[in-house]
């Protein structure tokens, strides 16, 4: 990996202390790293020159090197760490020699040390890592160059020309610190961890543009050519006075190309709001990332940082060096931890008796039933909408077709309910949100487009536009939680149709053009437009949605309030015992009368659906796509007609990714028969009421994806037809003030009871929605008039009927 932008490789992390403004900082690392011991016994740890943050090193009458105002002895602490890096080992090897071969292979120039493995060697040395960074930190990227240089490059230098490459080579190298013994939240920062190591965990939620930031200015003498490099000093650059050539004063002009600069990012990061207390605001902190740290992360990443804890005073102005009594905190970032990685390096690194009893559990015959139980155990019965989320939960497997010009394949499973309300929805959204590993829960109603994608704003620092991120790029990789889904703006559900079929968003505002990932599934609620659901409409009719946006969730569960005595009096049994339960002990008791025995426990469960997202990954055997193709093929002829649809392609992709879910939850890496069948019963049983026909009773796929099925469509034609002919029958009553709406439905009714040997129709409205549509048809044609209320107009004869 390259060093970015700069001129003369990477800064020490001698200069990690802050001074000067929030906006001018030096970063934890500077280019220029002296490494003589007699200039560090007088240089600061950022330039030099003695820093206000930093203890400066002093020369004690032992001879021994330390820092004024602490027991650091340097020489002490590069025996330890020479030490550690030698002899620590991890699995029966030299773990950080290992690493450095690797390093030395790959040429890389991080090296990871685990705050973990230094406090199980040195707990002394730990304790001087967390309280003094910029002391140690400094010696750490010494005794690391030395070590690799010694026992890896020198051995390659032929001459001492090759050797001294080597050397400026290997003082490149830097470590970086992961896994401290304390992570703190974003609001438990305080005072006393300034200038301390800490790691901090949050979400991204805003990363700036890279910006060049100088490490070292070059002046040129415009008399005589002299050049003299000066280094930052608390955020300023202090132009020499006189040459020391030609002794002229005020000869020195800046000579940009011959600077040194780094990168620098400003990153936005606010913690996890499954860790923000109730009634609470989300609190953030701002990081500034140096080199290889820059655009490391983007915004809905989940990550956990170490850095130095920092306190920048703020300028007044711009222009005057004056400053204000409030400082202004950051982190300086020394490195990060994606969640990906960290959920990996935590399947790793689990018991080989956690491993064993997540085994024992996918080896049971009953797995998936004991699954099912364990989802929203408080919630009675819904197995058919509890067996569907847990798919979601589980997932897919990812495929990858970019290289073949294909394309990516969504792997998540989109879920949506919807029913009257008192059914429990929100709080199946809500347990889903628990066990999902990453995810945001928010409500329709105060969702905008802009909330749940990215809106524009401009940075509080450099007033520049940025882009902040939404909730479907924070749930990337996770679940978002999407309750009142009726209840949005049309921006919003028009901004949902490309997040989740393509899972990316693409945004072109305020002359930013990007495209974000939001790789999330997405678990949708939403109420009936009359508050109760009308089994005589279809779901389109029933909720305030476009059937485009229907058409992308594989599952659509109708959950419906319907009447049942004994179903009644059973659930009434269930709400009483949970409110008369009074502690733990009695839920557990009731849980063994009901026979519920086989309940998983969260924290297992979220383990178990953990370790199956990382290390399952189902491929479909012959087997099974000869049964897909057997069943997809059977939902497509159960319409017994060429023109009714009762499945489309996005269906067989529905199957695909339910089936891999059920292998998931067993643990099988392959996709078998049983599990093909088991999907095949979930989308029918999805099916049979979504997309159910209200006019004919069979399933038609149509209704999902245009809104209307194919025997209303072929209603309004027959309409068409039989209303031309009425009005020209008995022209001369749709003269004048014409027929009123509800007699001429009558007159239609009767028409079609003759027609179809009915003796009456039990509904006298019941194809009014199909009559009207035929009656604006014919408008549109010049052949009726529909004066008064769309809804309810009066029909006259048109143009074309009395010619």
């Amino acid at each position: 990996m390259p060093p970015k932008n700069n001129q003369s490789g990477f800064m020490s992390v001698e200069q990690r202390s802050e001074i000067g403004d929030f906006s001018r900082h030096t970063p934890a690392r500077s280019l220029v790293q002296p490494r003589n011991r007699s200039i560090l016994a007088t240089a600061s740890r950022r330039t030099g020159t003695q820093s206000q943050h930093s203890p400066t090193r002093m020369t004690v009458e032992t001879h021994e090197a330390v820092y004024w105002g602490t027991n650091i002895d340097e020489r002490a602490i590069e025996k330890q760490f020479d030490r550690f890096l030698k002899e620590y080992r991890s699995g029966g090897m030299e773990y950080y020699m290992s690493q450095l071969n690797q390093l030395n292979e790959t040429d890389q120039f991080i090296l990871n040390i685990d705050g973990r493995h230094l406090l199980e060697f040195n707990n002394h040395l730990y304790q001087q890592l967390i309280h003094y960074p910029a002391e140690i930190i400094p010696i750490f990227d010494t005794v690391v160059q030395k070590v690799f240089y010694d026992d890896f490059l020198s051995l390659k230098a032929r001459n001492e020309q090759e050797r001294e490459e080597f050397r400026l080579y290997a003082q490149r190298l830097l470590i970086g610190i992961i896994n401290l013994e304390r992570n703190v939240q974003v609001r438990e920062l305080n005072p006393k961890d300034i200038n301390k190591l800490i790691s901090v965990t949050g979400i991204v939620i805003r990363c700036s543009e890279l910006y060049p930031d100088m490490k070292q200015a070059t002046f040129k003498c415009t008399k005589c050519g002299h050049i003299v490099g000066v280094n930052i000093e608390r955020g300023r650059v202090e132009e020499p006075i006189s040459c020391q050539r030609c002794r002229d004063k005020n000869s020195y002009e800046l000579i940009h190309n011959l600077c040194q600069f780094t990168d620098k990012q400003y990153v936005k990061l606010q913690e996890q709001p499954e860790n923000v207390p109730e009634g609470y605001t989300p609190q953030t902190v701002n990081l500034v990332p140096y080199d290889y740290n820059v655009d490391d992360v983007k915004p809905g990443d989940r990550i956990i940082v170490v850095g130095v804890y920092r306190a920048a005073p703020i300028r007044q102005t711009k222009n005057r060096r004056v400053l204000k009594s409030i400082y202004n905190t950051f982190i300086d970032v020394i490195s990060y931890q994606k969640e990906t990685k960290i959920e990996q390096e935590k399947t790793k690194n689990i018991t080989e008796e956690q491993k064993q009893k997540l085994m024992y559990l996918s080896q049971q015959s009953n797995i998936y039933d004991r699954l099912v139980k364990s989802i929203a155990p408080s919630i009675w019965e819904m197995d058919d909408v509890k067996k569907g989320v847990l798919c979601q939960l589980f997932g897919g497997t990812n495929k990858e077709f970019s290289q073949a010009g294909k394309g990516r394949f969504r792997a998540d499973i989109n879920v949506l309910l919807v029913g009257d309300p008192s059914t429990s929805k929100s709080q199946i959204l809500q347990c889903v949100h628990q066990l999902s590993s990453r995810g945001i829960y928010t409500s329709g109603k105060g969702s905008s487009a802009v909330g749940l994608t990215v809106y524009v704003s401009r940075d509080p620092e450099t007033r520049e536009i940025i882009l902040e991120s939404g909730a479907l790029v924070l749930s990337d990789m996770g679940i978002c939680c999407i309750d009142e889904f009726d209840k949005m703006d049309e921006n919003a559900k028009t901004i949902l149709h490309e997040a989740m079929e393509q899972q990316t968003i693409s945004v072109a505002k305020a002359g930013i053009v990007s495209q974000l990932n939001a790789r999330t599934a997405v678990l949708a609620a939403a109420n009936p437009l009359k508050s109760r659901y009308d089994v005589k409409q279809s779901v389109v009719q029933n909720i305030n949605m476009p059937p485009t946006i229907l058409s992308r969730f594989d599952l659509i569960y109708l959950v419906l309030d319907e009447f049942n005595e004994k179903r009644d009096e059973m659930l009434a049994y269930h709400i009483l015992n949970m409110y008369s339960l009074k502690d733990q002990q009695d839920y557990l008791n009731q849980i063994e009368e009901e026979g519920n025995t086989d309940l998983i426990d969260r924290e297992t469960l979220y383990s178990y659906i953990c370790y199956a997202k990382q290390n399952i990954f189902p491929r479909l055997t012959e087997e099974a796509q000869n049964e897909l193709i057997a069943a997809y093929v059977k939902m497509r002829s159960a319409g017994n007609s060429s023109n009714t649809i009762t499945a489309t392609p996005r269906q067989l992709e529905s199957l695909i990714r339910l089936s891999e879910a059920l292998a998931k939850m067993q643990f099988n890496q392959r996709v078998e028969n049983y599990h093909v069948s088991e999907a095949v019963k979930l989308m029918e049983t999805a099916m049979k009421k979504a997309a159910l026909d209200p006019i004919t009773g069979k399933i038609d796929m149509d209704l999902l994806a245009t809104g209307r099925s194919n025997a209303s469509r072929e209603l309004v034609s027959k309409f068409i037809v039989e209303i031309t002919n009425l009005i020209k029958a008995n022209l001369s009553d749709y003269r004048g003030q014409g027929v009123r709406f509800f007699d001429f439905v009558e007159q239609i009714n009767t028409i079609i009871t003759a027609q179809t040997n009915e003796q009456t129709i039990v509904d006298k409205r019941q194809y009014q929605k199909e009559i009207l549509e035929a009656l604006h048809l014919l408008e549109e044609q010049g052949f009726v008039q529909l004066p008064g209320d769309r809804n309810k107009p009066k029909i006259k004869a048109g143009i074309k009927a009395l010619q």
